[in-house]
Protein backbone atom coordinates (compact mmCIF):
# COMPACT_ATOMS: atom_id res chain seq x y z
CA UNK A 1 0.00 0.00 0.00
CA UNK A 2 2.78 2.80 -0.68
CA UNK A 3 0.50 4.06 -3.14
CA UNK A 4 -0.31 7.15 -2.47
CA UNK A 5 -3.08 7.79 -5.37
CA UNK A 6 -5.71 8.93 -2.80
CA UNK A 7 -3.02 10.40 0.16
CA UNK A 8 -4.08 13.59 2.23
CA UNK A 9 -2.82 16.37 0.09
CA UNK A 10 -1.13 18.10 2.97
CA UNK A 11 0.91 14.85 3.35
CA UNK A 12 1.90 14.07 0.04
CA UNK A 13 3.64 17.41 -0.15
CA UNK A 14 5.48 16.63 3.08
CA UNK A 15 6.70 13.10 1.95
CA UNK A 16 8.37 14.22 -0.89
CA UNK A 17 10.80 16.45 1.23
CA UNK A 18 11.55 14.32 3.87
CA UNK A 19 15.14 13.16 4.63
CA UNK A 20 16.14 10.26 3.38
CA UNK A 21 16.53 8.45 6.75
CA UNK A 22 13.35 9.69 7.84
CA UNK A 23 11.97 7.53 4.96
CA UNK A 24 14.04 4.39 5.91
CA UNK A 25 12.47 1.33 8.13
CA UNK A 26 13.61 2.00 11.23
CA UNK A 27 16.14 -1.15 12.07
CA UNK A 28 18.53 -2.38 14.95
CA UNK A 29 21.15 -0.61 13.20
CA UNK A 30 19.78 2.95 12.54
CA UNK A 31 17.79 2.97 16.21
CA UNK A 32 20.09 4.88 18.09
CA UNK A 33 20.05 7.57 15.21
CA UNK A 34 16.49 7.15 14.71
CA UNK A 35 15.80 8.40 18.40
CA UNK A 36 18.57 11.23 17.94
CA UNK A 37 16.86 12.85 14.55
CA UNK A 38 12.96 12.08 16.27
CA UNK A 39 14.48 14.21 19.27
CA UNK A 40 15.91 16.81 17.57
CA UNK A 41 12.79 17.20 14.96
CA UNK A 42 10.56 17.27 18.79
CA UNK A 43 13.01 20.12 20.05
CA UNK A 44 12.54 22.00 16.72
CA UNK A 45 8.89 21.61 16.80
CA UNK A 46 8.30 22.67 20.16
CA UNK A 47 10.52 26.00 19.29
CA UNK A 48 7.78 26.95 17.40
CA UNK A 49 4.85 26.10 19.18
CA UNK A 50 2.93 28.74 21.06
CA UNK A 51 2.63 28.80 25.05
CA UNK A 52 -0.57 27.60 26.15
CA UNK A 53 -1.45 30.63 28.53
CA UNK A 54 -3.56 29.11 31.99
CA UNK A 55 -1.84 25.72 31.98
CA UNK A 56 0.63 24.29 34.26
CA UNK A 57 2.78 21.10 34.41
CA UNK A 58 3.82 19.00 37.75
CA UNK A 59 6.30 16.48 36.92
CA UNK A 60 5.04 14.11 40.02
CA UNK A 61 7.05 10.37 40.47
CA UNK A 62 5.69 7.11 40.39
CA UNK A 63 7.30 3.70 41.60
CA UNK A 64 6.83 0.36 39.40
CA UNK A 65 6.84 -2.24 42.21
CA UNK A 66 8.06 -4.81 40.07
CA UNK A 67 11.90 -3.40 39.88
CA UNK A 68 11.44 -0.04 41.98
CA UNK A 69 12.25 2.11 38.64
CA UNK A 70 10.58 5.69 38.98
CA UNK A 71 8.46 6.73 36.25
CA UNK A 72 7.41 10.09 36.14
CA UNK A 73 4.01 11.26 34.99
CA UNK A 74 3.53 14.77 33.48
CA UNK A 75 0.64 16.18 34.66
CA UNK A 76 -0.72 19.43 32.87
CA UNK A 77 -3.70 20.61 34.18
CA UNK A 78 -5.42 24.35 33.78
CA UNK A 79 -4.74 26.81 36.38
CA UNK A 80 -7.28 28.28 39.05
CA UNK A 81 -9.53 25.16 39.32
CA UNK A 82 -10.92 24.73 42.64
CA UNK A 83 -13.33 21.49 41.50
CA UNK A 84 -12.00 18.33 41.20
CA UNK A 85 -10.84 17.79 37.31
CA UNK A 86 -11.33 14.71 34.97
CA UNK A 87 -8.21 13.25 34.36
CA UNK A 88 -6.47 11.37 30.90
CA UNK A 89 -4.02 9.43 30.60
CA UNK A 90 -1.69 10.16 27.86
CA UNK A 91 0.49 7.14 25.96
CA UNK A 92 2.77 8.58 23.84
CA UNK A 93 3.43 6.49 20.23
CA UNK A 94 6.73 5.16 18.73
CA UNK A 95 6.66 1.94 17.99
CA UNK A 96 7.55 0.77 21.50
CA UNK A 97 10.67 1.77 20.44
CA UNK A 98 11.09 5.74 20.09
CA UNK A 99 9.09 8.80 21.57
CA UNK A 100 8.86 10.79 24.80
CA UNK A 101 6.39 12.26 27.20
CA UNK A 102 8.15 15.65 26.36
CA UNK A 103 7.82 15.20 22.96
CA UNK A 104 3.49 14.73 23.42
CA UNK A 105 3.46 17.81 25.83
CA UNK A 106 1.78 20.42 23.64
CA UNK A 107 -1.02 18.59 22.36
CA UNK A 108 -1.61 17.18 25.95
CA UNK A 109 -1.85 20.67 27.04
CA UNK A 110 -4.55 21.54 24.42
CA UNK A 111 -6.32 18.93 25.16
CA UNK A 112 -5.88 20.16 29.04
CA UNK A 113 -7.03 23.67 28.02
CA UNK A 114 -9.72 23.46 25.65
CA UNK A 115 -11.49 20.57 27.98
CA UNK A 116 -10.70 21.81 31.03
CA UNK A 117 -9.01 18.55 32.10
CA UNK A 118 -6.00 17.37 33.55
CA UNK A 119 -3.76 15.35 31.15
CA UNK A 120 -0.68 12.80 32.55
CA UNK A 121 1.52 11.88 30.40
CA UNK A 122 3.38 8.95 31.28
CA UNK A 123 7.12 8.42 30.33
CA UNK A 124 7.11 4.13 30.03
CA UNK A 125 10.62 2.86 28.73
CA UNK A 126 11.13 2.07 25.90
CA UNK A 127 12.41 -1.34 23.82
CA UNK A 128 14.07 -3.28 22.99
CA UNK A 129 16.50 -2.54 26.51
CA UNK A 130 13.07 -3.15 28.45
CA UNK A 131 10.83 -5.34 26.40
CA UNK A 132 7.17 -6.26 27.86
CA UNK A 133 6.03 -6.34 30.24
CA UNK A 134 8.02 -3.00 31.83
CA UNK A 135 6.56 -0.39 29.48
CA UNK A 136 3.26 -1.86 30.59
CA UNK A 137 3.75 -1.74 33.69
CA UNK A 138 4.90 1.82 33.61
CA UNK A 139 1.67 2.88 32.27
CA UNK A 140 0.14 0.65 35.08
CA UNK A 141 2.12 2.62 37.65
CA UNK A 142 1.02 5.39 36.16
CA UNK A 143 -2.52 4.65 36.21
CA UNK A 144 -2.52 3.66 39.95
CA UNK A 145 -0.58 6.92 40.81
CA UNK A 146 -3.76 8.72 39.62
CA UNK A 147 -6.05 6.56 40.72
CA UNK A 148 -4.79 6.71 44.36
CA UNK A 149 -3.80 10.27 44.51
CA UNK A 150 -7.25 11.64 43.41
CA UNK A 151 -7.91 13.84 46.49
CA UNK A 152 -4.47 14.96 46.53
CA UNK A 153 -4.50 16.00 43.30
CA UNK A 154 -7.96 17.02 42.82
CA UNK A 155 -8.69 14.86 40.35
CA UNK A 156 -12.59 12.88 39.90
CA UNK A 157 -11.94 9.66 40.28
CA UNK A 158 -15.11 8.85 38.75
CA UNK A 159 -14.09 10.79 35.29
CA UNK A 160 -10.22 8.93 34.67
CA UNK A 161 -9.85 7.83 30.79
CA UNK A 162 -6.69 6.51 29.00
CA UNK A 163 -5.36 7.96 25.12
CA UNK A 164 -2.78 6.25 22.99
CA UNK A 165 -1.02 6.73 20.19
CA UNK A 166 0.05 4.07 17.86
CA UNK A 167 2.74 1.84 20.18
CA UNK A 168 0.82 4.08 22.70
CA UNK A 169 -2.23 2.79 22.06
CA UNK A 170 -1.78 -1.04 21.90
CA UNK A 171 -0.17 0.14 25.45
CA UNK A 172 -3.59 1.53 26.07
CA UNK A 173 -5.35 -1.39 24.88
CA UNK A 174 -3.61 -3.69 27.38
CA UNK A 175 -3.85 -1.41 29.79
CA UNK A 176 -7.20 -1.33 29.95
CA UNK A 177 -7.59 -5.45 30.06
CA UNK A 178 -5.12 -5.53 32.98
CA UNK A 179 -6.88 -2.63 34.78
CA UNK A 180 -9.94 -4.76 34.56
CA UNK A 181 -8.57 -7.73 35.58
CA UNK A 182 -6.44 -6.84 38.38
CA UNK A 183 -7.49 -3.92 39.73
CA UNK A 184 -11.09 -2.83 38.94
CA UNK A 185 -10.32 0.82 38.96
CA UNK A 186 -13.20 2.24 36.84
CA UNK A 187 -12.17 3.74 33.65
CA UNK A 188 -14.74 6.31 31.87
CA UNK A 189 -13.18 5.58 28.23
CA UNK A 190 -10.10 4.78 26.24
CA UNK A 191 -8.91 6.63 23.19
CA UNK A 192 -7.10 3.87 20.57
CA UNK A 193 -5.16 6.09 17.66
CA UNK A 194 -4.36 3.76 14.95
CA UNK A 195 -3.54 1.40 18.09
CA UNK A 196 -0.50 -1.01 17.19
CA UNK A 197 -2.28 -4.54 18.36
CA UNK A 198 -1.53 -7.41 16.25
CA UNK A 199 2.21 -8.98 16.79
CA UNK A 200 1.34 -11.25 14.13
CA UNK A 201 1.15 -8.55 11.40
CA UNK A 202 4.70 -8.95 10.21
CA UNK A 203 4.42 -10.74 6.72
CA UNK A 204 7.35 -9.01 4.71
CA UNK A 205 6.21 -6.80 1.49
CA UNK A 206 5.04 -9.03 -1.18
CA UNK A 207 6.26 -5.93 -3.99
CA UNK A 208 5.73 -2.08 -3.84
CA UNK A 209 2.45 -1.93 -3.89
CA UNK A 210 2.08 -4.20 -0.53
CA UNK A 211 4.28 -1.66 2.01
CA UNK A 212 3.03 1.66 3.93
CA UNK A 213 4.39 5.21 4.28
CA UNK A 214 5.67 6.48 7.78
CA UNK A 215 5.43 3.00 9.24
CA UNK A 216 6.20 0.37 6.98
CA UNK A 217 5.88 -3.87 7.24
CA UNK A 218 10.35 -4.07 8.20
CA UNK A 219 9.48 -0.87 10.99
CA UNK A 220 6.94 -2.82 12.63
CA UNK A 221 8.29 -6.25 12.53
CA UNK A 222 11.38 -4.66 14.32
CA UNK A 223 8.99 -2.65 16.91
CA UNK A 224 7.30 -6.33 18.10
CA UNK A 225 10.54 -8.05 18.40
CA UNK A 226 11.69 -5.31 20.28
CA UNK A 227 8.55 -5.02 22.50
CA UNK A 228 8.25 -8.67 22.75
CA UNK A 229 11.81 -10.09 23.20
CA UNK A 230 11.81 -13.58 24.38
CA UNK A 231 8.37 -14.00 23.69
CA UNK A 232 8.81 -12.62 19.85
CA UNK A 233 6.74 -15.71 17.56
CA UNK A 234 5.28 -17.17 20.57
CA UNK A 235 2.07 -19.02 20.55
CA UNK A 236 0.67 -17.93 23.84
CA UNK A 237 2.21 -13.77 23.75
CA UNK A 238 -0.15 -12.96 26.76
CA UNK A 239 -3.37 -10.00 25.12
CA UNK A 240 -2.04 -7.64 27.84
CA UNK A 241 1.25 -7.50 25.30
CA UNK A 242 -1.04 -7.67 22.36
CA UNK A 243 -4.64 -7.07 23.00
CA UNK A 244 -5.51 -8.20 19.39
CA UNK A 245 -5.01 -11.56 20.93
CA UNK A 246 -7.48 -11.20 23.71
CA UNK A 247 -10.47 -13.38 23.80
CA UNK A 248 -12.13 -11.40 26.22
CA UNK A 249 -13.09 -8.39 25.35
CA UNK A 250 -15.70 -7.70 27.51
CA UNK A 251 -16.12 -5.60 30.93
CA UNK A 252 -13.56 -3.00 28.72
CA UNK A 253 -14.73 0.92 29.48
CA UNK A 254 -16.31 2.91 26.02
CA UNK A 255 -14.15 3.33 23.10
CA UNK A 256 -12.66 5.32 20.27
CA UNK A 257 -10.80 3.88 17.65
CA UNK A 258 -9.29 6.06 14.61
CA UNK A 259 -7.09 4.66 11.94
CA UNK A 260 -6.42 5.68 8.49
CA UNK A 261 -7.27 3.74 5.28
CA UNK A 262 -3.74 3.62 4.03
CA UNK A 263 -2.47 2.11 7.76
CA UNK A 264 -0.73 -1.03 8.15
CA UNK A 265 -2.67 -1.18 11.28
CA UNK A 266 -6.32 -0.75 9.31
CA UNK A 267 -7.32 -4.12 9.22
CA UNK A 268 -6.46 -5.09 12.73
CA UNK A 269 -7.58 -1.87 14.23
CA UNK A 270 -11.26 -2.45 12.38
CA UNK A 271 -11.14 -6.29 13.80
CA UNK A 272 -10.48 -5.33 17.23
CA UNK A 273 -13.01 -2.55 17.24
CA UNK A 274 -15.55 -5.13 16.19
CA UNK A 275 -14.26 -7.20 18.81
CA UNK A 276 -15.10 -4.80 20.97
CA UNK A 277 -18.72 -4.07 19.68
CA UNK A 278 -19.41 -7.88 19.67
CA UNK A 279 -18.25 -7.82 23.40
CA UNK A 280 -21.11 -5.13 24.14
CA UNK A 281 -18.68 -2.40 24.73
CA UNK A 282 -20.23 0.95 23.43
CA UNK A 283 -17.41 1.55 20.87
CA UNK A 284 -16.94 4.47 17.75
CA UNK A 285 -14.82 3.34 14.81
CA UNK A 286 -13.72 6.08 12.45
CA UNK A 287 -11.60 4.79 9.30
CA UNK A 288 -10.35 8.41 7.13
CA UNK A 289 -10.18 7.78 3.84
CA UNK A 290 -6.06 8.90 2.65
CA UNK A 291 -5.16 8.61 5.86
CA UNK A 292 -1.68 7.19 6.31
CA UNK A 293 0.09 6.18 9.81
CA UNK A 294 -0.12 9.42 12.04
CA UNK A 295 -2.05 11.47 9.50
CA UNK A 296 -3.57 13.69 12.00
CA UNK A 297 -0.13 14.85 13.65
CA UNK A 298 1.97 15.45 10.26
CA UNK A 299 -1.05 17.10 9.03
CA UNK A 300 -3.04 18.64 11.33
CA UNK A 301 -4.78 21.52 9.38
CA UNK A 302 -6.17 19.19 7.11
CA UNK A 303 -9.47 18.30 6.79
CA UNK A 304 -9.16 14.71 8.27
CA UNK A 305 -6.53 15.71 10.95
CA UNK A 306 -8.88 18.85 11.71
CA UNK A 307 -11.73 16.19 11.48
CA UNK A 308 -10.05 13.28 13.52
CA UNK A 309 -9.07 15.98 16.69
CA UNK A 310 -12.63 17.40 16.54
CA UNK A 311 -13.37 13.63 17.07
CA UNK A 312 -11.31 13.27 20.13
CA UNK A 313 -12.44 16.28 21.74
CA UNK A 314 -16.11 15.23 21.12
CA UNK A 315 -15.50 12.20 22.45
CA UNK A 316 -13.53 12.88 25.71
CA UNK A 317 -15.93 15.22 26.58
CA UNK A 318 -18.95 13.28 26.54
CA UNK A 319 -17.13 10.54 28.55
CA UNK A 320 -15.99 13.46 31.33
CA UNK A 321 -19.71 14.77 31.38
CA UNK A 322 -21.19 11.38 31.62
CA UNK A 323 -18.91 9.24 32.75
CA UNK A 324 -21.63 6.45 33.88
CA UNK A 325 -22.99 6.22 30.09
Amino acid sequence: MSTTKHLINEIKNIIDHLPDLMKEPITADNLIEKREVYGLIAAEMAKDQPTIDGIKTLELKAINPQDNFEVSLFLHRPNGVDTSLPCLLWIHGGGYIIGSAESDGFMAQQIAKSLNCAVAVVDYRLAPENPYPLPLQDCYTGLNYIFDNTESLNLDAQKIAVLGISAGAGLAAGLTLLNRDQSGNNLCGQVLLYPMLDDTNILSAEGPDDNFIIWPRESNLFGWQSYLGKLFGAADVPSYAAAARSQNLAGLPKALVIVGDLDLFVQEDIRYALGLINAGVPTSLHVYAGGCHSFDKIAPDSLPGERSAQEVEIFLSEIFSNPSL
